[in-house]
């Protein structure tokens, strides 16, 4: 082997075998002081956040307003006033019907919540969309959404069918939510825009978008009551 005699590469070598060897007793001794492994697994359930997914259309996006006033952000500065650790993701798609969240429910799925707030179907009824085809499609992102192992908690969030609607549509439409319910074991929410609907100081001018006071609202009487013990069910796991 032919030996080495440029002082600046005998240099370079020492240096790196010096390095390599500092690198493995650092290695082992970090590894001697390690907690076992369920230990830091322990630990790391103790601080992770509870995943809430608001899954909807535009009354979840919070059409024409800034992220931060629609109701995931309200719902999670709520939340965490209340010291609970959570992170609610706000999947709120303008124009999204009951169709369209069929296909969106694998993403929604693929994003691991624990908890799921389900609020589709008003596009559908202000398209008369007929009841049957909407209980299809919303059954479809049932099954989706509460596929797996650890299927999360879902909260059905119900729609009305508009007032110009005849009565027997009416009628069929408003009564697909609660058989849902019923049928998947679900908590659910009647109507999302209960006592925020046509009042002009909780909505936009088209009288149907909440604003801002319609959004905190909507998440201190309506989605907290639903919510918090889903989210104190999932703590007790």
């Amino acid at each position: 082997m032919k030996k080495i005699t440029n002082p600046v590469l005998l240099t370079v070598v020492a240096l790196t075998f010096i390095a390599f060897f500092s690198w493995i007793a650092w290695e082992m001794k970090s590894e001697a002081v390690q907690p076992p492994s369920e230990s830091r697994e322990i630990s790391k359930d103790t601080v992770s956040k509870i995943r809430i997914v608001a899954f909807g259309d535009s009354l979840t996006a919070g059409y024409n307003l800034p992220l931060d006033e629609a109701y995931p952000a309200l719902l999670e500065q709520a939340l965490t006033r209340r010291g609970e650790n959570v992170e609610v993701i706000n999947s709120g798609v303008s124009g999204e019907t009951s169709a369209g969240g069929v296909r969106r429910a694998e993403f929604i799925r693929s994003l691991e919540p624990d908890i799921i707030l389900f609020g589709l179907g008003g596009n559908d009824a202000l398209r008369l969309l007929s009841p049957g085809a909407l209980e299809g499609n919303l059954i479809a992102a049932l099954e989706i959404l509460r596929s797996g192992e650890k299927p999360p908690q879902v909260l059905l969030i119900g729609m009305r069918a508009p007032a110009n609607a005849d009565a027997a549509y009416r009628i069929a439409f408003d009564s697909v939510y609660p058989r849902l319910a019923k049928k998947y074991d679900v908590p659910f929410i009647p109507f999302f825009l209960e006592g925020v609907a046509l009042d002009p100081a909780f909505t936009l001018a088209d009288g149907i978008h909440p604003n801002k006071a319609g959004y905190e609202t909507i998440v201190e009487k309506t989605l907290l009551p639903a919510l918090l013990p889903l989210i104190e069910k999932h703590e007790n796991k």
